[in-house]
């Protein structure tokens, strides 16, 4: 869509980039901009000195040399621009993280014009990371960290490409705002996993069923007819200690609800950990458990895909649909 004047000159564009719905943008000329740095201003300011001396003492060589640094300075923001343009950058799909937690933005810079490129840096943040030499058709994966500071769908702030080649006296840069998104879940009430024993709200919701089965060793009892023969120990008979058979059992796992009203906080990101921190607990103990909230059932699983998806469920529990 063709942006209007107003959106071109806005300076939010400058500093934060133009939204792309894209997974990949390529840098081209409305997507590169060159300014003199601190060192480009100093620079002119000399050569406006050199020119005003010159003309003051009408010395021809003083002519030539301020013409001579003018034009190579100008040259410069050619090679600046041409350090940058090309360049495909493309934006990774995020991992899901509790908040809190350390994570990190990935893209993968790629150089597709056979061209060497130098001294570029991307930024997002605050945080810098240097690609000293880019090299022709080289893909360079980036990983910059970025701190969440709320639950549910995150967006990285803008990253930033820049480079102050050749000379160091104009800087380019291209900001870049992708349309990923990263999900946050709630933060759980301590990241270390292993809990040493259930809530009692857990417990206290368990229901534990045992059943003959062929799963686990249990002990030995007396045998009955009928009783399979590969299961009779034969060593006790042999040593004339009676005729026992081999008991075994399986037991099902648990089954709990992590109930809204039975956490005990009354804040609701309070809750929100709460039940996070129950749904981690019981996927470590390989329970079934299910998640009951007041919006919403999910009904008691376990696995992954189940973690997963109760953990998705916390992370955007009353927030807008395109939050």
């Amino acid at each position: 869509m063709p942006q209007t004047l107003a959106e071109r000159f806005s300076l939010k564009r400058f500093k934060q980039g133009s939204p792309t719905q894209k997974s990949f943008v390529v840098l081209n000329l409305r997507r590169v901009y060159i300014l003199p740095n601190r060192a480009g201003l100093t620079l002119a300011a000399v050569i406006v000195f050199m020119l005003v001396a010159s003309i003051n003492y009408s010395n021809s060589m003083g002519f030539v040399f301020t013409f001579l640094l003018a034009s190579a300075t100008q040259v410069s923001t050619f090679f600046s621009f041409r350090n940058l343009s090309g360049i495909e950058v493309h934006g990774l799909k995020c991992a899901p993280c509790f908040l809190g937690q350390n994570t990190s933005a990935s893209f993968i810079v790629k150089e597709t014009e056979g061209r060497d490129r130098w001294g570029i840096v991307a930024t997002i943040d605050g945080q810098q990371l240097s690609i000293a030499h880019l090299k022709p058709h080289q893909s360079y994966p980036i990983n910059l960290p970025v701190l969440p500071s709320q639950r549910g769908w995150y967006s990285p702030n803008t990253l930033t490409l820049s480079s102050v080649f050749p000379f160091a006296v104009f800087r380019a840069w291209s900001p870049l705002l992708f349309a990923q998104k990263l999900l946050v879940y709630p933060r759980p009430l301590s990241f270390n996993q292993t809990i040493p024993s259930l809530p009692a709200a857990l417990t206290n919701s368990s229901i534990t069923s045992p059943s003959t089965g062929a799963d686990d060793f249990s002990g030995f009892k007396t045998y009955q007819p009928g009783d399979p023969y590969r299961q009779i120990n034969w060593k006790a008979w042999a040593a004339e200690k009676g005729l026992f058979s081999k008991q075994f059992s399986s037991q099902q796992s648990a089954q709990v609800w992590l109930d809204w009203h039975a956490c005990s906080s009354a804040n609701t990101e309070a809750k929100l950990s709460e039940l996070c921190q129950w749904a981690l607990t019981a996927e470590k103990a390989q329970l079934r458990y299910g998640l009951r909230l007041p919006s919403k059932l999910i009904p008691p699983a376990n696995g992954d895909a189940h973690l997963q998806h109760c953990l998705q469920t916390l992370a955007l529990f009353n927030l807008p649909a395109d939050a």
